[in-house]
């Protein structure tokens, strides 16, 4: 059920969750529109204010958040597996993550700083919160992403009215309601809906802030709405990130870190890596070394023991895929995949190494969101940046060598919000999180997402 007011709260009308192993509905969710919307907003206009008055008390609901969070792994886990497909060990670890971020941002403060610099008048920098703070999160990392909003924004004194995905919608309502009596009656609303509700949240008034991760077509679509109210947006909007292996690299001692960083989440990571460029010295070691490790990724539903690759989240994503992977085979791009038979029934896909295949085909230069990754060799590093920096994404990538030094060089040469040196995963939740070009708008984590969350406000005091 949604929580609106800081009660569960049902609709006459529903919609199917599909479970990505069966392909089949497993359960349902509540179809949430304009009445629900308008009492999120009348309970979070009440509350909203008393909130902001002690950050003494907004820290300690986020550490009691964190703890039941914790509390709730296991069952969180299991919902987000039913309805996203992860492994169930993967899913554990998102929520952990959740636990965390929520425990980071209540060990913050929200900053303030004076500006007089000696002079007789006072000028004191400080942050407000926007009132009301609409987020709508993706289906890959239903609780994990939530947490990344939900934390820094009830940090800064916001209430929060959170729209999950319709694709994996039962997680996060499993969290409004774990958290709904930890903190204040309208302080956080979860309704799930579709795209209808996610575009009145987008267009309402008395909402001035958006947080959205999504497409970019969604971005686009989202920042289009919300001119028409002059709010601030924070877009995260998906990335196709380049790994770049420098030809001083051992392709056997780092064939097992490059596939792990590609195809956690069945590849459905944002931030994984997407394509990979080999100086053509190491190409076949390399595409060699990377085939013998997929042995190591047994594909089978999250719940399956030794499962490492459950099954894509959508029938849509499986079909783009397949697409995309015949095309270049068509083209003439060698396709090594898993020979181990796919579970039936479920948007299963064998995962496959693509070598031989053309620097600018599309499952090179778009975000694929699935276990495939094509491997490009390249002459030199010149070139090697060139095409790491040849799209409209720029979230993340990394660059492999035996020397960090290089490494670090070429990293500020890459057009990206992180580069990682002989490693690809995000960092601490400490460290800001965000894209150039069309990878989004703004960054979360650590104190720039707490900025996010926040209005500047200069207080000049004269004597």
């Amino acid at each position: 059920m949604a929580t609106i007011g800081g009660r569960t709260q049902d609709t006459e009308e529903r919609f199917e969750v599909i479970n990505p192993a069966t392909g089949c509905p497993f359960a349902t969710a509540p179809l949430c529109g304009a009445p629900e919307l308008a009492a999120a907003v009348t309970f979070s206009k009440r509350a909203q204010p008393q909130w902001t008055q002690s950050e003494r008390n907004r820290r300690g609901a986020l550490l009691a958040c964190s703890h039941a969070i914790a509390r709730k792994q296991e069952e969180l886990a299991k919902l987000i597996t039913l309805e996203q497909g992860k492994p169930i060990a993967e899913a554990r670890s998102e929520v952990a993550y959740a636990a965390e971020v929520f425990e980071a941002y209540s060990k913050m403060e929200v900053p303030s700083k004076d500006l007089t610099n000696g002079e007789k008048n006072r000028t004191l920098l400080l942050n407000r919160p926007y009132g009301i703070v609409g987020l709508i999160t993706p289906w890959n990392f239903p609780i994990g992403t939530a947490a990344v909003k939900i934390a820094p924004a009830l940090l800064a004194g916001n209430a929060v009215i959170l729209k999950p995905s319709p694709v994996a919608p039962l997680s996060p309502l499993l969290l409004g309601r774990i958290l709904k009596d930890l903190l204040p009656a309208g302080i956080l609303n979860t309704l799930s809906g579709d795209k209808s509700l996610g575009e009145q949240i987008t267009r309402h008034p008395e909402i001035r802030k958006l947080s959205v991760t999504g497409s970019i077509p969604t971005g686009q679509a989202i920042l289009a709405e919300a001119a028409t109210e002059l709010k601030s947006v924070t877009l995260e909007l998906g990335g196709n990130d380049p790994a770049i292996l420098l030809p001083d690299c051992d392709p056997q001692k780092i064939a097992k870190d490059i596939l792990e960083s590609a195809w956690r989440n069945a590849g459905q990571v944002c931030s994984a890596i997407k394509r990979v460029y080999v100086h053509e010295s190491i190409y076949q070691a390399t595409v060699s070394a990377l085939c013998l490790r997929m042995a190591d990724y047994p594909v089978g539903s999250g719940n399956e023991p030794g499962a490492r690759i459950g099954p894509l989240t959508t029938e849509y994503s499986k079909e783009r895929l397949t697409d995309l992977v015949k095309n270049a085979q068509t083209e003439g791009a060698k396709i090594t995949r898993s020979s181990s038979p796919l579970p039936e029934p479920g948007y299963f896909f064998a995962p496959a190494i693509v070598s031989e295949i053309r620097p600018d085909h599309p499952l090179v230069l778009e975000e694929q969101f699935g276990p495939v990754l094509p491997v490009v060799p390249y002459r030199n590093i010149d070139q090697a940046i060139e095409w790491s920096n040849a799209t409209n994404y720029g979230l993340s990538a990394s660059v492999w060598t035996t020397c960090p030094s290089v490494g670090y060089d070429i990293a500020s040469k890459l057009e990206c919000g992180r580069v990682g040196v002989n490693g690809h995963r995000r960092a601490k939740a400490s460290a800001p999180f965000g894209g150039f070009k069309h990878s989004g708008l703004g960054r979360e984590l650590g104190q720039w997402g707490l900025a996010e969350m926040c209005e500047s406000q200069v207080v000049n005091i004269f004597e």
